[in-house]
């Protein structure tokens, strides 16, 4: 199961971006379509780690280290 979600995760986002690049190229609209697919490859990329339960790091841990002290105060008070 740990396999097989990713993958249809990957395969129904694949299908629906290719059908969306081809749109966009289409209307040549080139530079949208590579910046479209980019993106996409990278959400899929994420999409199907976070699906599969492997955490990644990200760039909220340094603002969540700033905050948390001083949401903790406010809700102790």
């Amino acid at each position: 199961m740990m396999f097989i979600l990713p993958t249809l995760y990957i395969f129904c986002l694949g299908a629906f971006t290719f059908i969306q690049i081809r749109r966009l190229w289409s209307r040549n609209e080139k530079r949208e379509a590579w910046i479209y697919g980019l993106s996409m490859t990278v959400s899929a990329a994420a999409g199907s780690l976070l699906i599969a339960g492997i955490e990644f790091p990200t760039f909220v841990l340094p603002y969540k280290i700033v905050f948390e002290s001083i949401g903790k105060s406010i809700l102790s008070r």
